[in-house]
């Protein structure tokens, strides 16, 4: 019997102008157990998604694991130990990546190459802050640091991140087709692990759980979940960990299938 639903945000709840639609907001109210947004988005926009819905008794996990939150209640978080830090943009700044340091004051510190040449995709201004300072003069501790490059340049640098930084290293989402993020995280900062901190927190059991997703981030939580949910604009590698393809993610896929499953009436 499912006890909880859970449901990654952009790509999966979203429509094609990145907003949650009235139908969908509606079908999460209706739900007759709590609801989670599981998201890589840092806190600054999850919360944007979160007041979108107005659900004030969701949960909410942000920041791919780093933050969990219960409504505006803080339950846990995970911070990327600064001995890190330096190692990690270093590394970034070596490989001609843009090393993006998200910080807890809800900010993107972002050390560019002296000769990067290329239009840098996801900076969301006022987020993103290209950084002039050393690591050690960031204002705020440290989340995450994260890698968006083009895929065949993440590529190229994924074996040597994880034979230099080991577990901190994971692949985040692949967006616009060609580019790919790489994230170095608290190894507890990830969606997977966060979703089942809350399950037991919750005194939930993984099986009694829905999750939705659709991308490369997700899988880790689909596999752990009794009822995995990967929207049909999915790629298909991310559709073989699914129990239920449901409708595209821009076309309310996610909310016809629970109006569906939970026989809601709307």
């Amino acid at each position: 019997m499912v006890k909880i639903v859970a449901s990654d945000i952009g790509g999966t709840l979203t429509n094609n102008e990145n907003r949650i639609s009235d139908f969908t907001k509606k079908v999460i109210h209706t739900l007759p157990v709590p609801f989670c947004f599981v998201t890589g988005f840092n806190r600054f926009i999850a919360f944007k998604y979160f007041d979108m819905v107005g659900k004030e008794d969701a949960y909410m996990i942000a920041q791919n694991g780093a933050f969990v939150y219960h409504g505006r209640k803080l339950l846990m978080y995970s911070l990327l130990d600064k001995r890190f830090v330096k190692a990690i943009v270093d590394f970034g700044l070596e490989n001609n990546c843009i090393a993006r340091v998200f910080c807890t004051d809800n900010n993107v510190y972002c050390f560019v190459p002296e000769d990067y040449n290329e239009e840098p995709l996801r900076w969301d201004k006022p987020i993103y802050r290209i950084f002039k300072g050393s690591v050690e003069d960031l204002p705020s501790d440290v989340i995450q640091v994260g890698f968006f490059e083009r895929v065949e340049k993440i590529e190229k640098i994924t074996e040597k991140a994880i034979e230099k930084f080991g577990e901190i290293v994971m692949f985040g989402p692949r967006l616009y087709g060609t580019h790919q993020w790489l994230e170095f995280n608290n190894p507890g900062a990830k969606k997977h692990i966060a979703f089942k901190k809350l399950a037991e927190y919750l005194k939930i059991d993984l099986k009694d759980a829905i999750y939705c997703g659709d991308n490369y981030n997700d899988i880790e939580l689909l596999k752990i979940v009794g009822e995995p949910v990967v929207v049909g604009d999915a790629d298909d590698e991310i559709k073989k960990y699914a129990k239920h393809v449901v409708d595209a993610g821009y076309n309310d896929g996610v909310a016809k299938f629970l109006v569906e499953y939970f026989n809601l009436k709307i």
